[in-house]
């Protein structure tokens, strides 16, 4: 059994195989994915909180006693997720929503001059949901542990965005686009009971239908489901403003109200499955060698303590008046001194001296050894094999590697940024109808939008040096169109890249004038018009 993993605010509930007990609803649809894929998240996020189950190491002795040693653990698992995301989204990605039948001069020339209600109203709910914050760090989560949800809705007038972690999410059914149906798992406590509120998400010909049940464990055991609520009346303030049912008509809503996002990684370990897999999860064997790695370096300076041996006779001693044992004047504590029967090795005692047998220490050797693994893994996700160094003087894991356009670092990147960008116009979409539909939300835009998505690039930090490859590779010839330059750098649109481009023209046209002007006068410098 796995070890408990989760909080109650999370709700995991492996332990008591929700999803055994949800395959077998009546009331709804089945999910597809069975407990077994669940102790694999759990084994993934057990990685990523550093508490993997090769890190106590218990065994029994010769002499039928038992070792029991916790390892020290570089934690590579939560360092490799939370650069994959620092990479992908940040603070400085930029996310822009237009009519989608805006005219050109309609458009703005720059995101901050977008004053558009659709704009606004994305932009304000993702200042007032903390957004950028809580997407980045939720992002660690979905490459630590193979996915996450993103799930919309509104509450008094504001549209609200939740986000849970692949351990409460039960896909139901999937198609092409990913996942269309799925249960949401939530864990709350109150007066000391705990309660567990389960979202269907389903879909019709015609809706898009979210169902919530309560359920209330009649035990102590958090990782007990309980018995069903069905009068609501009496439940805490958390369900204060909740509704059993609510129905989004397919005329209204595009899409579903849910995002599942995940690696764009192929789950090759359950090739049907839709759920996702961490980046590291074909690296496990890895990180443990890591782990073992850096444990042995530490262990090192413990047994590399100096030790001398000596006669056993030759170490001055006393007898206890109390105890009638032998004292030893010798400070054992301090692991230096190890005493020997010379008479064993045919000795006299007196004419052997004292030796120094301490050992070298192979410090350089293990850092150099976990180098190479970190290379190695860097590699097994995704990375450049040059990514991830241990300093030894720091004594920690350092990212060094300058990030090229075509390292696989950056290669990678993309590839994950094409679902997150798919995600993130997914929940600007499902914002504005949201917003359109519910009376309660002040919005008088279109649910009919463009959505921009324009990441953070700076990564590439020698694209310098690749414009000069091309240009001298060219013949010093321009290699695309100032339009096409534009769209690559800034990440925006046709209809945007085009009216930089003119803007560009027309102070371009501006700043040009005679050399009359220039210089004053007739063209000589320095003399007055006749």
């Amino acid at each position: 059994m796995f070890n408990k993993i989760h909080d109650w605010i999370k709700g995991v509930l492996v332990k008591m195989g929700l999803a055994g007990e949800l395959q077998s609803v009546e009331d709804h649809k089945k999910i597809m994915v069975d407990d077994d894929q669940y102790g694999l998240i759990a084994k993934w996020f057990s990685i990523y909180q550093s508490t993997p189950e090769w890190q106590h190491i218990h065994k029994k002795l010769n002499d039928g006693s038992f070792y029991d040693h916790d390892m020290m653990s570089l934690n590579m698992g939560q360092v490799a997720a939370k650069k994959a995301a620092s990479l992908v989204f940040n603070q400085k990605a930029i996310i822009t929503v237009s009519p989608k039948d805006a005219q050109k001069d309609d458009k703005p020339t720059s995101p901050e001059d977008y004053q558009t209600p659709e704009n606004q109203l994305v932009q304000q709910t993702l200042k007032d949901n903390h957004f950028y914050n809580n997407f980045e760090r939720y992002l660690e989560y979905m490459f630590a542990t193979g996915g996450i949800v993103i799930r919309l809705y509104t509450d008094r007038g504001k549209v609200k965005i939740r986000f849970a972690t692949a351990d409460s999410f039960y896909p139901i059914s999937a198609d092409a686009n990913g996942v269309s149906e799925c249960v949401i798992a939530s864990k709350f406590m109150s007066s000391n009971q705990h309660y567990t509120l389960l979202e269907w998400h389903e879909e019709t010909s015609t809706d898009y239908i979210v169902t919530n049940e309560i359920y209330k464990s009649s035990t102590d055991n958090n990782d007990d489901l309980g018995t069903k609520i069905n009068d609501w009346s009496g439940l805490p303030d958390s369900f204060k403003n909740m509704v059993p049912k609510t129905r989004y008509s397919k005329q209204k809503y595009s899409q579903p109200t849910f995002i599942y996002l995940k690696p764009n990684l192929a789950n090759n370990l359950h090739i049907e499955s839709p759920l996702g897999i961490p980046i590291y999860a074909n690296a496990i064997d890895t990180l443990r060698q890591l782990d073992e790695a850096y444990d042995l370096l530490w262990q090192e300076f413990v047994k590399g303590k100096r030790r001398i041996i000596a006669p056993s006779n030759q170490l001055e001693r006393e007898i206890d008046v109390d105890t009638g044992k032998v004292r030893w004047n010798v400070d054992w504590q301090e692991d230096v001194y190890l005493a020997y029967n010379t008479t064993m090795a045919g000795g006299d005692g007196e004419s052997v001296k004292p030796t120094d047998i301490t050992l070298g220490l192979r410090n350089e050797t293990i850092v150099s050894g976990i180098n190479d693994l970190l290379h190695f893994y860097a590699s097994q996700i995704g990375f450049s094999a040059d990514m991830f160094t241990y300093d030894s003087q720091q004594g920690k894991v350092t990212a060094t590697a300058v990030i090229s356009e075509n390292s696989d670092t950056y290669q990678s990147k993309n590839s994950h940024e094409t679902l997150i960008a798919e995600a993130i116009e997914h929940m600007c979409q499902v914002i504005v109808e949201l917003a359109k539909n519910d009376p309660a939300v002040q919005y008088g835009g279109t649910t009919d939008v463009d959505i921009s998505v324009n990441f953070d690039d700076s990564i590439a930090k020698d694209r310098d040096n690749n414009l000069d490859y091309y240009m001298k590779a060219n013949g010093n010839k321009p290699v695309m169109t100032q339009l096409e330059a534009i769209k690559r750098t800034f990440g925006v649109t046709d209809v945007e890249a085009q009216q930089m481009l003119d803007q560009i023209k027309v102070e371009t046209a501006n700043a040009e004038g005679s050399i009359e002007d220039v210089v004053g006068g007739n063209g000589k410098d320095g003399e007055d018009n006749a």
